[in-house]
C-alpha cells in the first residue's frame, strides 16, 4: 500500500470514529442538548451547568425551583404536592442574578405555560452588575445558544464522550436510576453551633459603616429591573415566589462586624419596594422567624441551611405566611434592624 492510500485509510478510520462519537453522544444526548432522556437509558443528574438547560429545554414541567446554593435542597415531590404541579429544579451553585434568569428566561419562553417559579435571591448579588457570571472554568456556551453550527463542540468533545456518554450507558449497566429532583443538587453536611464556630473566621470590628449610597442603589435597581421585575411583567401568567433566604445569625454577626448590617437592610427594603410592584411576583423574607435564624441545629455554616428548612419554606410560602407586600415591608425590615441591631452577638462565642 502506497503512502497516499495510507493517508486514505488512516482519514477515512478517523472519520468513522469522529462519526460513531458523534452519534454515541448525540443518541445518549447526556446534557439533553437534543432530546430529554431515553425510556431505555438511567441519567445521573451531576453537573449543574451542563444539564440544566437541557432540563428546561427537553423536560415536562409547569413549574421551577432554582437560584442558588439556597434552593439546592428544594423538593420538588413537596412542591408538586403543595402547589398542585408538576415541577423541575434547575439551580446554578454561586449562580447571580443574570446566570440564573438567563437560564429562566429561555425556560419561560420555551415554555409560556409555566406557573409558578420559585427563585432564591441571595443579598449579596443585589449590588453586582447586572450581567455578571461567576460560573467558575470555561461556561458552555455552545449548550445555551441556538446556533446549531456549534452543537459539534458537544458532539465531538472526548470528555463529554467518556464523562457524559459512556458514564450513562456504565451508570445504567451497574442499575443506576436517573436522579430525581428531590436528589439533583442537594446535599447534606454536619451541622450544629460547633461546626459553624468552626468554620466562621470573625471579621475584626469596621471603624465605621458603609454607607448604602445612590449608586449602590441604583446599580441595585438596574439589576433587580433587568433580572427580574422586567421578567415577571413579560410573563403576567406565572407567579414568581421570590424569597430572601434565612441566613443565620452569625451571617449577621459578619454584618454586624463589618459596619455593613444598616447597609444590607437598606439595600433589601429597597428591593422589596421594587420587587412589590409586579402583581405575579410573591415576595418573601423569613429574616422575622428568629427561631430558626437563631438555631445552629438546622445550618451547616452561616447561610446554607438543611433541607428540613426548605421544606419549612415551601409550606409557608404556600399559606403566604412572611410576604411582603407594599403595606408591609417597611415593617418588616424595621423588625429586622431592631432585632439583628440590638442583638448581643459576644453571647454566641461564650462557652
Amino acid at each position: 500500500m502506497n503512502s497516499k492510500k495510507w493517508g486514505i485509510c488512516v482519514l477515512s478510520l478517523w472519520l468513522v470514529l469522529l462519526v460513531c462519537a458523534a452519534m454515541i453522544t448525540g443518541i445518549i444526548d447526556p446534557f439533553f442538548h437534543f432530546h430529554g432522556p431515553l425510556e431505555s437509558l438511567e441519567y445521573p443528574l451531576n453537573n449543574q451547568r451542563y444539564q440544566n438547560d437541557g432540563i428546561t429545554r427537553n423536560f415536562s414541567y409547569d413549574a421551577l425551583i432554582t437560584g442558588t446554593s439556597m434552593a439546592e435542597n428544594f423538593k420538588t415531590t413537596e412542591f408538586d404536592a403543595l402547589f398542585d404541579c408538576r415541577s423541575i429544579k434547575v439551580c446554578y451553585s454561586g449562580g447571580t442574578y443574570e446566570e440564573i434568569t438567563a437560564n429562566l428566561q429561555k425556560s419561560l419562553q420555551r415554555n409560556p405555560g409555566i406557573r409558578y417559579v420559585i427563585y432564591a435571591i441571595d443579598e449579596w448579588f443585589l449590588f453586582a452588575g447586572k450581567d455578571l457570571i461567576l460560573a467558575d472554568g470555561e461556561y458552555p456556551t455552545y449548550l445555551y445558544d441556538e446556533n446549531p453550527f456549534n452543537d459539534v463542540t458537544y458532539l465531538l468533545n472526548k470528555e463529554i464522550l467518556f464523562s457524559g456518554s459512556l458514564e450513562v450507558l456504565d451508570y445504567t449497566r451497574r442499575g443506576g436510576k436517573t436522579t430525581s429532583f428531590d436528589e439533583y443538587s442537594s446535599w447534606e453536611y454536619p451541622s450544629g453551633r460547633e461546626v459553624l464556630l468552626s468554620g466562621y473566621q470573625r471579621p475584626e470590628k469596621a471603624q465605621s459603616p458603609t454607607v448604602f449610597t445612590q449608586e449602590l442603589a441604583d446599580t441595585l435597581r438596574t439589576n433587580l429591573e433587568t433580572n427580574l421585575l422586567s421578567l415577571a411583567r413579560s410573563y403576567p401568567e406565572t407567579q414568581f415566589l421570590l424569597f430572601f433566604p434565612p441566613y443565620n445569625i452569625l451571617n449577621w454577626d459578619a454584618h454586624n462586624q463589618e459596619g455593613t448590617l444598616e447597609l444590607y437592610i437598606d439595600a433589601m427594603t429597597l428591593a422589596s419596594q421594587i420587587l412589590t410592584q409586579a402583581d405575579n411576583i410573591q415576595l418573601y423574607s423569613f429574616y422575622t422567624d428568629f427561631d430558626t435564624c437563631t438555631d445552629f441545629d438546622v445550618y451547616r455554616d452561616i447561610v446554607h441551611y438543611h433541607h428540613s428548612i426548605n421544606s419549612l419554606l415551601l409550606q409557608r410560602m404556600r399559606s403566604q405566611e412572611y410576604r411582603l407586600t407594599p403595606d408591609n415591608f417597611h415593617d418588616h425590615w424595621e423588625a429586622v434592624r431592631a432585632f439583628y441591631s440590638n442583638y448581643d452577638y459576644e453571647s454566641l462565642f461564650l462557652e
